[in-house]
C-alpha cells in the first residue's frame, strides 16, 4: 500500500507540474472533436428488420422433399446477409430509387447519365448500408444512413424488398430450369411405361394370363371348378348315405314306413291316413261282424288297396334314391375332370408366368418414377410461392426523427476520453524525455554530487512590483529573503575562514552562473567579507554589463602586464563589491590562463581579499574554464532548475574529472519555489511554504 500510495504522489505530482500541456492538449483535443462533430453532415438511420431462413431448392436428392425446413446451421442467416449486400439486390434497388428522384441520391446523380446516375447510387447504397444479425436469432436489420430522412426510409425498405425479389427470381429460374430438365424426363419415362404396359398386355394375351385384379382367369375358373368339384361329392355322399340307410333298414325287415324319404313323402303320409281310417273302420266292423261279413270283406280289400299302394311308392321312392345317387356321381366324376384339366392348364401358365411377372415389375419401376417424376414437376412449379416462408419483413422503416450520426454527446465523451488520454501520453513521453535535474534528491542520486543549494528565481518568491528585478538587485534590496539566505548558506559551504577562491560554472551558457557569482558576492560582501569578483568567462564576459560597469582594462591585460590590477578593479557602488572585469582581446587562453600570472594574480589577491569569486565559461564549451577551475579551492557547478540534461551535465563533468577537477556540489538556479512545493516531492525545499514567513521577500 506504502508503495502504490507513493505511486500515486508521484503521479499527481507529475501531472500538477506539466498541467499546462496537460490542460491544453486535453482542450486541443477535445475542441477538435467538438468542431469535427458540428462541421459534420447530420445522417439519418433507418432500419427494416426481417426474418429469414435459408431453404434450398431441391431437385437432385429423391429420397428428400423438394422443400426442406428452414435451416438450422449457423451459415445460413449470414448467407443471406451476404445476399442483400450483394451488387444485385443494390443495383435492383438503385433501378427503383432512380426513378423516384430521392433527395437523399440529388448530389450523387446531378448532371449524369441514367447508367451513371445508377451506377452511382448503387455505390452509394453499398457505402451506406449495413446488414446486421440479431444475436444468434434469424431476424436481421437492413439499416442506411442518408442526409435524408425520407431517403433513409425509402432506401431500407426497397433493399429488403429487393431482397426478396431476388429470391424470388432466384428460385424462379431455378424451378424454370429444373422443371424444363423434368419435362423431357417425364415425357421420355410415358414413352417407356406406355410400351412396358402394352407389352404386358400383349404377352397376357397370347399366353392366356388375363386376369382380374390380379388372379388370372385359369385360376379363377379353378377355383370355382374345385368348389364345384367339392359339392358334388358333398351330395353324392349325401346320396348315397340315404340309400344305403334305405336299404338297410328295408334289409332288416322294415316294410319301408320308417326309411326316411318315406317318411318325408306326402304320399305316403296320405296313404298312410287313409289306411289308418280304413283299419279303423274295420276294427268297428270286426266288432260287429264276423270275418265274411260282405262289409268286412271289403273293408279288408280296401286296406290290402291301400298296403299296396304304400309299397309301391316305398319302392318308387329307394328307385328315386337310386337315381339321385346316380346322378351325384356322375355330377362328382365330371367336376373331377375339369378340375383335372384347369389344373394342367395351370400348371401349364407357370412358366409363362415368370416372365409376366418380370414385365409387370419392370412396367411398374417405370410408372412409378414417371409418377414421382409428375409430383416433383408439380412441387418445383409451386415452390416460387414459398417465399414469404423463406424470409418476410415484419417491421419495416419508419422516418427517422432525430440523426444517428454525429452522435454528439458520445462523440464529446469520446473527445474527452480522447483529450485525456492524449493529455497523459504527452505527460509521460515528456516525462520521459525530461532529463533534466528537479529536486536535490536527483542531483545526489543521478550525479552524484552534493547539492548545496537552491537559488530561486525572483518570479516564484518577490512581490509583484518587485518581479521585474534581476536577482543580483533582488538581493540587496531583500537580505531577508529565500534567496538571500539560499547564498548564505551557499557562502558557508564554500568558505573556509580562510582566503578562498570559488570557481563557478555550469555545462552550457544561460544556467544562470554570472547571476549566482554575482549574487554571491554581494552576499559575502554584505555579511562583512571583503570579496574578489573576477569575470573569468575571456570569450563572452558579462559580470561587468550585468552590474551596470563600463571598465577599462580588464583580467587579459593584468594578465598580459597592459594594466596594473589597481588600474583593472572596479567597485560595485551598490554593495562596495571589487570587481575584476573582462574585456575582450586578442590573445592566446592557453598562455594567458595556465601561466605564472595567473597564479600570481591569484596570490596576491588572497592577501588583500578573504573570498575571491570566479565566474568562468561554460566548462563543457571550453578549455580556458577548466585551466581556471584547477587553480580554485572550491569548485561549484551551476545547473538550471528542471531545463538543463542530465547527459550534459555529465559530459561536462566527465572532461573536468579528466583534469581531476571536482566539484564541491551543484546549486540549482532559477528554482520555481511554487512548482517545487507542488511536484518537488523529495527535495530540501520542498516545504518550504512552512517557513517561508521567516522571510521578508
Amino acid at each position: 500500500m506504502a508503495v502504490l500510495a507513493e505511486s500515486a504522489r508521484h503521479i499527481f505530482s507529475v501531472l500538477r507540474r506539466r498541467w499546462m500541456i496537460f490542460a491544453a492538449v486535453f482542450i486541443f483535443v477535445v475542441a477538435g472533436v467538438t468542431i469535427f462533430t458540428l462541421r459534420q453532415t447530420p445522417l439519418y438511420t433507418a432500419t427494416a428488420n426481417l426474418v429469414v431462413n435459408s431453404r434450398v431448392l431441391n431437385v437432385a436428392d429423391k429420397s428428400n422433399e423438394v422443400v426442406p425446413g428452414p435451416g438450422s446451421s449457423d451459415e445460413a442467416v449470414p448467407t443471406e446477409i451476404e445476399i442483400m449486400r450483394s451488387d444485385a439486390v443494390a443495383k435492383r434497388t438503385a433501378t427503383v430509387l432512380y426513378a423516384k428522384r430521392l433527395p437523399g441520391f440529388a448530389q450523387s446523380i446531378e448532371g449524369k447519365s441514367p447508367s451513371e446516375a445508377k451506377d452511382a447510387i448503387t455505390r452509394s447504397i453499398k457505402s451506406h448500408l449495413d446488414v446486421t444479425r440479431s444475436g444468434t436469432s434469424n431476424v436481421v436489420n437492413v439499416q442506411f444512413e442518408s442526409p435524408d430522412p425520407e431517403t433513409a426510409r425509402e432506401t431500407a425498405d426497397e433493399i429488403a424488398r429487393q431482397y426478396l425479389a431476388t429470391k424470388f427470381s432466384t428460385r424462379k429460374n431455378a424451378a424454370d430450369v429444373a422443371g424444363g430438365g423434368l419435362g423431357s424426363e417425364i415425357a421420355r419415362l410415358g414413352e417407356e411405361v406406355e410400351q412396358a404396359e402394352a407389352q404386358v398386355s400383349r404377352y397376357k394375351q397370347d399366353n392366356n394370363l388375363l386376369s382380374t385384379q390380379g388372379v388370372t382367369l385359369t385360376e379363377q375358373e379353378l377355383s370355382t371348378y374345385k368348389q364345384q368339384e367339392a359339392s358334388a361329392r358333398a351330395t353324392l355322399a349325401e346320396e348315397q348315405a340315404r340309400l344305403n340307410t334305405a336299404r338297410a333298414q328295408l334289409a332288416s325287415g322294415s316294410s319301408g314306413d320308417d326309411v326316411g324319404e318315406a317318411l318325408g313323402s306326402g304320399v305316403i303320409s296320405g296313404l298312410r291316413a287313409q289306411r289308418a281310417q280304413q283299419s279303423a273302420r274295420l276294427a268297428q266292423l270286426l266288432s260287429r261282424y264276423k270275418s265274411d261279413y260282405p262289409e268286412v270283406v271289403q273293408a279288408q280289400s280296401q286296406l290290402d288297396d291301400i298296403d299296396r299302394e304304400i309299397r309301391t311308392e316305398i319302392l318308387r321312392v329307394m328307385s328315386n334314391l337310386q337315381a339321385r345317387v346316380q346322378v351325384a356321381s356322375d355330377r362328382a366324376g365330371a367336376a373331377s375332370s375339369i378340375v383335372a384339366g384347369a389344373t394342367t392348364t395351370l400348371k401349364r401358365n407357370g412358366a409363362s408366368g415368370v416372365q409376366l411377372n418380370e414385365l409387370e415389375r419392370k412396367a411398374a419401376a417405370l410408372n412409378s418414377n414417371y409418377t414421382a417424376m409428375l409430383g416433383r414437376q408439380s412441387a418445383i412449379a409451386t415452390q416460387t410461392l414459398i417465399t414469404d416462408e423463406d424470409a418476410r419483413i415484419f417491421s419495416p422503416a419508419t422516418l427517422p426523427l432525430s440523426p444517428s450520426h454525429p452522435n454528439k454527446p458520445m462523440n464529446i465523451i469520446v473527445g474527452i476520453i480522447l483529450g485525456f488520454v492524449l493529455a497523459c501520453i504527452v505527460v509521460w513521453l515528456l516525462q520521459i524525455f525530461d532529463r533534466g535535474i528537479i529536486n536535490s534528491v536527483e542531483v545526489e542520486s543521478r550525479l552524484g554530487l552534493q547539492h548545496l543549494a537552491n537559488i530561486p528565481s525572483v518570479a516564484s518568491i518577490a512581490r509583484r512590483d518587485e518581479r521585474q528585478l534581476s536577482p543580483q538587485e533582488f538581493v540587496t534590496r531583500r537580505p531577508m529573503s529565500m534567496m538571500t539566505e539560499a547564498l548564505r548558506s551557499l557562502r558557508l559551504l564554500v568558505s573556509e575562514g580562510s582566503p578562498t577562491v570559488v570557481g563557478i560554472t555550469s555545462s552550457r551558457p544561460n544556467e544562470g552562473k554570472s547571476t549566482l557569482a554575482i549574487s554571491l558576492a554581494r552576499i559575502a560582501v554584505m555579511s562583512g567579507v571583503r570579496t574578489l569578483l573576477i569575470d573569468g568567462d575571456i570569450r563572452k564576459p558579462s559580470v561587468a554589463n550585468m552590474l551596470g560597469l563600463k571598465p577599462e582594462f580588464g583580467l587579459t591585460d593584468v594578465l598580459s602586464q597592459d594594466a596594473t590590477f589597481e588600474q583593472a578593479l572596479i567597485i560595485d557602488d551598490a554593495t562596495g563589491l571589487a570587481v575584476l572585469p573582462t574585456l575582450v582581446r586578442r590573445y592566446t587562453p592557453d598562455t594567458i590562463l595556465s601561466g605564472p600570472a595567473m597564479a600570481n594574480l591569484l596570490a596576491d589577491a588572497r592577501k588583500v581579499f578573504g573570498l575571491i569569486i570566479i565566474d568562468t565559461a561554460p566548462a563543457l564549451a571550453t578549455v580556458d574554464a577548466r585551466i581556471l577551475l584547477q587553480q580554485a579551492d572550491h569548485v561549484v557547478m551551476a545547473v538550471q532548475w528542471n531545463r538543463t540534461l542530465i547527459p550534459v551535465i555529465q559530459s561536462a563533468l566527465k572532461k573536468m574529472s579528466a583534469l581531476n577537477i571536482e566539484p564541491d556540489g551543484v546549486v540549482l538556479t532559477q528554482v520555481n519555489m511554487k512548482a517545487l512545493a507542488t511536484y518537488g516531492r523529495g527535495d530540501i525545499d520542498y516545504n518550504y511554504r512552512d517557513y517561508a514567513s521567516y522571510y521578508q521577500n
